[in-house]
């Protein structure tokens, strides 16, 4: 009888299992989700979110994992302790945690799929209790990460990962491990994975230690990403670092289109995005994909058939920042009505060379007026370590790129026309080539990607462009390499056409919000502590004596 039972536990089991080790692909969704607004105060937030985030695990169908953006689901105010995972906690069989994660827990078993949570989490640190961190143990007794939570199939949880790289107002209420988080796990359908959090995406620890130190294929990715332009829109930096990689990367974002966060997506490595998009309004939205496991082979998107474009769909519903790095590239304007360039531009030793082609586009019905707009283009050239990412931390980069400017004055590159503006496209691109000697890595850290944007804030597709190393940089990071980036087929409308390189610099940041480079303590007291000490010594040995 106990066998019988057994065997119908884990046929019961087995039946929710979705995708098999055996199967070639396993079924992926990533949630992009707003900000949740109304309740009264913190609490009734947290509970609205939970109702939405509960309604999508209810709906979805026939799913082996599922992502859910990062900062959407509670606050400070709603922290819960979050067990790791070697603890072997199911919190669904227990009430030491948030009503919200231990419903999690039982909505994962239920569903019978991998749910990944990013949540705020709270650990008890009073007299030297808890993790090693950077800074100190808070007067309240209590520290907060920015942290994600696994759970398989059965709601144990099976993985926690606390972020490594915060982002501003981070700084002032998130702790961080002075050993940061190296988080994987591994499923019943053959893959394991790493995890990590938005801003983490651009250093080299912990993200790619999971890809090159531990040989991750695939990445889970919450983030809650301010896009920035040339270079760092959402979907643009998610497709370049799972192209440069040649990683799955199952990436879901926050939806505030206002305040510059949206773009979810699945990719599949070097064959380019299987499902992504950005929204101009607020979004909630399932993104779902097949993703072809490593060992299979993976089809490249179809290649869609060009027409010449006067006017094309754009995103302008998208806020964003600049990027004020471009403002120190060595750069060159580029006529407002050039048809040919051949062009070798240097900043230093570090040189880039240009063969761009364009063709007239044809008026078809449309009447030319004197508010019509275009954008102007420069090239850029860039090595060096004088460099922000996106004005937090210190970089060293390597970039050679083509990018829009609003106007011929290099300050307004990294912007984008208005809704209210009408804007042509004068000429298509019918050739574009870039290419550069990208120096080595002495340090064996080195990431270099394409970078390229369209109207509607995506990349150019993966089977649209041409990608080439002298050697492989990703095995020979301390050799130099030349790398050759081309358009296959011609382009109506371009943001930024760019190869653009992450050397991950060792130099601190000095920003005073950044408690992982902590500042000396002031000594401007010292003085009068020290005589005071001394005094109430004195008093003391006087008392003794009496």
């Amino acid at each position: 009888m106990k066998n019988i039972i057994l065997l119908l536990i884990a046929f019961l089991s087995s039946s929710q299992q979705v995708s098999l080790p055996s199967d070639p692909t396993y079924k992926a969704g990533v949630v992009e989700h707003p900000e949740v607004t109304g309740g009264d105060n913190a609490r009734d937030r947290t509970s609205l979110a939970w109702a939405s985030y509960q309604q999508i695990l209810r709906d979805v169908q026939d799913l082996d994992i599922l992502v859910f953006p990062e900062h959407i689901l509670n606050s400070r105010a709603t922290a819960t302790f979050v067990p790791h995972e070697s603890e072997n906690v199911t919190p669904c069989f227990q009430a030491d945690y948030e009503i919200f994660l231990i419903e999690a827990s039982c909505s994962a078993r239920a569903r019978g799929m991998y749910v990944v949570l990013n949540l705020v989490e709270k650990e008890l640190c009073a007299n030297g209790a808890g993790s090693e961190t950077y800074g100190p143990c808070p007067e309240t007794g209590v520290r907060n990460f920015n942290t994600n939570v696994v759970f398989d199939r059965t709601g144990k949880v099976v993985s926690r990962y606390r972020k490594t790289h915060l982002w501003r107002q981070e700084y002032y209420s998130t702790s961080v491990l002075r050993t940061p988080d190296v988080a994987t796990f591994t499923t019943d359908f053959g893959v394991t994975f790493g995890h990590f959090i938005c801003f983490d995406m651009l250093f080299y620890e912990p993200a790619m230690t999971l890809v090159r130190e531990r040989d991750v294929t695939d990445i889970i990715y919450p983030t809650y990403w301010f896009s920035e332009l040339p270079f760092l829109g959402a979907i643009q930096l998610q497709e370049g670092w799972a192209y440069a990689n040649d990683i799955n990367l199952l990436a879901a974002d926050g939806s505030k289109p206002s305040g510059r966060t949206t773009g979810s997506g699945i990719y599949a490595g070097r064959a380019g995005r299987l499902t992504a998009e950005i929204y101009q309004e607020p979004t909630l939205t399932v993104l779902v994909a097949d993703v072809p496991k490593r060992n299979t082979p993976r089809t490249m998107p179809p290649v869609t058939l060009f027409t010449p474009q006067l006017i094309t769909p754009r995103h302008t519903g998208v806020a964003t920042h600049r990027d004020y790095n471009v403002d120190i590239f060595q750069t060159e304007l580029l006529a407002a009505d050039f048809l040919t360039v051949e062009k070798e531009l240097c900043h230093g030793s570090f040189c880039c060379s240009f063969s761009i082609e364009r063709v007239a586009t044809p008026l078809g019905t449309h009447v030319p007026t004197a508010t019509d707009v275009s954008y102007r283009y420069r090239i850029g050239a860039y090595h060096g370590n004088e460099t922000t990412v996106i004005r937090v931390d210190r970089t060293e980069q390597a970039t050679c790129a083509l990018f829009a400017c609003t106007d011929d004055q290099l300050y307004n590159c990294g912007y984008i026309y208005p809704e209210t503006e009408q804007v042509l496209n004068d000429y298509y691109f019918s050739k574009l080539s870039i290419s550069g000697a990208f120096p080595a890595a002495p340090r064996g850290r080195r990431l270099i990607m394409p970078s390229s944007l369209t109207g509607q804030f995506l990349p150019v597709s993966a089977s649209e462009f041409d990608w080439t190393e002298s050697v492989l940089a990703a095995n020979f990071t301390d050799m130099p390499v030349k790398v050759d980036m081309e358009l296959k087929q011609p382009q109506n409308d371009l943001l930024t056409f760019a190869i653009w390189a992450n050397y991950f610099t060792d130099l601190p940041s000095s920003h005073n919000l950044d408690h992982m480079q902590p500042q000396q303590p002031s000594t401007s007291n010292a003085a009068p502590r020290m005589a005071v000490s001394l005094l109430l010594l004195l008093l003391g040995c006087l008392l003794m004596k009496l």
